[in-house]
């Protein structure tokens, strides 16, 4: 689901799980899309959600990211924590576990 300024506190109050914040023709966030999509699979409750950080810079700006690819992990209505690169699957599990 990609979200815009509208939709994102929303989606924040409403979803536990993972929004990415990226740009369309960064091959970090390509990856990281990938690596999502293998997170997903392997927990299938997750919530996913995307941020186009060159069409929605508001969002970012409201969210205190300043480079993509980032992941924020949602939990219980709030931003529980924020990680930026690329990381493998295992490692994404890891991070929204602790969060």
């Amino acid at each position: 689901m990609n979200l815009d300024s509208a939709a994102f506190k929303d989606w924040i109050a409403s979803h536990e799980g993972l929004v990415i914040f990226h740009k369309k023709l960064c091959p970090h966030c390509k990856v990281m899309r990938t690596v999502l999509t293998k997170v997903k699979a392997q927990m299938p409750d997750i919530a996913l959600a995307a941020v186009d950080s060159e069409e929605q810079p508001e969002i970012m700006k409201m969210a205190g990211v300043e480079h993509v690819p980032t992941l924020c992990a949602v939990k219980g209505g709030q931003v529980r924590g924020r990680q930026t690169g690329v990381f493998n699957p295992r490692e994404t599990m890891a991070f929204y576990s602790k969060a």
